[in-house]
Order: structure tokens, then C-alpha cells, then sequence
């Protein structure tokens, strides 16, 4: 019989080249396309950081195609199918509550301060709560705050009661949740028939950065961009390896691995903040609010209720200072923001 592992590895073997005596190989799955930043940097940039670090003796295989869904990384790991690999943590809502801290309204000014805010806030106050359950958590982070694009020019977004009744397009999960919450019939569909509902007027506005929005061939269509301090939530990502490859490594192994990873959150998060700014000029046509004083202040009314939340979520799960934590959290990022 053929165990889930063998499988795997037979479906990847005529991509590998023949190992060197004594080489260890890893398998490091993706479900991002190539051209992703994250990709480049988290996965691809790590593979071949492992490798140089460990002179050799470590081999980084990355599959043509994901061994799993989006959805199933951990899984997939956890099952032996590959040894490495990226999830979401709103992908494992059941497991990883904490990290999603990152995820919360105005969390993430920067791509860059904030996967390094919640690195430290992981490995600070996290780690101990082993919610990556049979996994050891390599680095962190997240991408850009998402914000609010009206594809509409019947709909501008100055304060949260505009949203009353619109038809916001919004990533699954807590976002989707914020969505409703703001008083908009919450809309949500795969990520590629977004151009379509758009373009047939499906939806009035999205929840979004404008990089995503240029990723989704929808930016042309954007008539007013909201911009909330911070955003109005975000998505975290961990990388990991599955404890049980991780124990088979030479301490040698472990620590180039170790070495490699050294700055990836920040390396990670940077790259996404460079993907936003390289678009600047098309962002810069487009009609720009960004809420003050009583018009922020509606949005951080509804918004409060997403944080409690967290706060009661951690909680539950032990955790007996999220206001520190989430003090903490915010001082990492005034810390990175202010050396930027």
C-alpha cells in the first residue's frame, strides 16, 4: 500500500532532479500563482534562502500545481501530503484565533509593520497556545489593510452609513462579517468572477486594496476610493512546517532553516506594500476620502464590535490580557511605521 506521502511525492518526482547523496528534500506546496508577490517572496524566495543556507544538504521542492485546496493547507501538512506550506488563519477559523489579531480593523496600516507586529506578538505572547497544532510556524504576515472601492458613481462612501443598502463585494470570513455589520447586503463570490459582477453592475462597491482591484482587472472601473486608517481589516498568513519533518531535520537543517526565515515577515510584508505603490499613479486619479473626525468615528462605532469580539474569542481560549496584547500589537506598529 501506498501511504498519502508516497503519493504525493510520486506526483511531483519527474520535476525533481536526483538527490545528492545524503539530501534531504522538502516538499513546499503553493496555491498562489507565480507572479504573486507573496509567492516570490514567501515561498519561492524562502525555498532557495533554505537551500543556500544549508550549503546544500536541504531540497526545496515546489509543485506545478497546489496538492490541495487554498482552504486545506493545513490539512494537507498536518496528513503528511507535503511538509511545508502557507494558509490563511481565516482559513483555520476552528484552530487559530489569536494571530487573527492582525485581521482586525485599523491593524494593518502597512503590509510591512504589521506582519512584523504580529511575528512579535506570535512568538511574545501566542506561541505558548500551540494553536498551529502538529506544526512548528516559520514567520507570519499580512497583507495591506483592505478598503472601500465604489464601482458606482451612484454610491461615495464618507461615513458608514452611505453603506446602508449597497451591495459590497467582500473576501470571505471576518471581512464578510464587517460588511454586514456596516448595515450592506454582503456580497460574496470567487475571487475570478469579480470583474463580472462588476461589469454588469452586480455590485456598487468592494472590499478591497486598489492592487487587488488592478489584480482583478476591476480598477478602471473604481469611481471613489474610502481610505480607513489602518483599514478595515485585513488577512494573515503563516508559513509552516509539519513538526514531524521538522523533528527528522539535523539540527544543522533546522537552524539554515531558521536563518532563512530570519526578516521574511518583514520581507514579505514590504513586498505587498511595494505592489500597492506601484500602482500610485492610477490610485492617485481616483477620488479619495479618507474619513475624520465624526465621519471616522461612525465607522469606529460598528467597527469596536469586530475587536470585542476578538477579545472575547482569546479569551475563552485562555488568553488572560488581550488589551495588553493588543497594546502591544499596536506599539510594534508605531515602532515600524515610525522607522519607514
Amino acid at each position: 500500500m501506498f501511504s498519502i506521502r508516497t503519493m504525493a511525492l510520486a506526483s511531483v518526482v519527474a520535476l525533481t532532479p536526483t538527490l545528492a547523496l545524503g539530501q534531504t528534500e522538502l516538499i513546499f506546496n503553493s496555491y498562489l500563482q507565480p507572479y504573486d508577490e507573496m509567492y516570490q517572496v514567501a515561498i519561492k524566495g524562502f525555498a532557495a534562502a533554505i537551500e543556500e543556507e544549508s550549503g546544500g544538504s536541504i531540497k526545496i521542492t515546489i509543485p506545478d500545481s497546489t496538492l490541495a485546496p487554498s482552504d486545506r493547507q493545513y490539512e494537507m501538512v498536518r496528513d503528511g501530503i507535503a511538509d511545508m506550506a502557507l494558509v490563511s488563519s481565516g482559513a483555520v477559523p476552528q484552530l487559530v484565533v489569536m494571530n487573527r489579531i492582525a485581521d482586525l480593523p485599523f491593524n494593518s496600516p502597512s503590509a510591512r509593520a504589521a506582519s512584523i507586529a504580529l511575528w512579535e506578538t506570535y512568538n511574545k505572547y501566542f506561541l505558548p497556545f500551540d494553536e498551529y497544532t502538529g506544526v512548528k510556524v516559520l514567520s507570519t504576515n499580512v497583507l495591506p489593510g483592505r478598503q472601500l472601492l465604489s464601482v458606482t458613481g451612484n454610491v461615495k462612501i464618507e461615513e458608514a452609513s452611505d453603506l446602508d443598502g449597497v451591495k459590497l463585494w467582500s473576501p470571505p470570513g471576518a471581512l464578510f462579517e464587517t460588511a454586514k455589520a456596516l448595515g450592506s447586503v454582503a456580497i460574496n463570490t470567487e475571487f475570478t468572477e469579480l470583474q463580472e459582477y462588476v461589469t454588469k453592475g452586480n455590485v456598487d462597491a468592494i472590499i478591497m486594496t486598489p492592487g487587488s482591484a488592478d489584480g482583478a482587472r476591476v480598477l478602471d472601473r473604481v469611481t471613489s476610493y474610502t481610505q480607513i486608517p489602518g483599514g478595515l481589516g485585513s488577512l494573515s498568513f503563516a508559513v509552516f512546517i509539519s513538526n514531524e519533518r521538522w523533528n527528522e531535520l539535523t539540527t544543522e537543517q533546522q537552524d539554515a532553516i531558521l536563518r532563512a526565515a530570519d526578516g521574511l515577515p518583514g520581507r514579505t510584508g514590504q513586498a505587498a506594500d511595494e505592489a500597492e505603490a506601484e500602482i500610485a499613479d492610477k490610485v492617485s486619479a481616483i477620488d479619495t476620502i479618507v474619513p475624520e473626525g465624526a465621519a471616522l468615528t461612525s465607522f469606529e462605532e460598528v467597527l469596536g464590535g469586530t475587536i470585542a469580539t476578538w477579545k472575547e474569542r482569546v479569551a475563552a481560549k485562555g488568553l488572560e490580557n488581550p488589551d495588553e496584547v493588543l497594546r502591544f500589537y499596536r506599539s510594534v506598529l508605531e515602532r515600524e511605521l515610525a522607522a519607514q
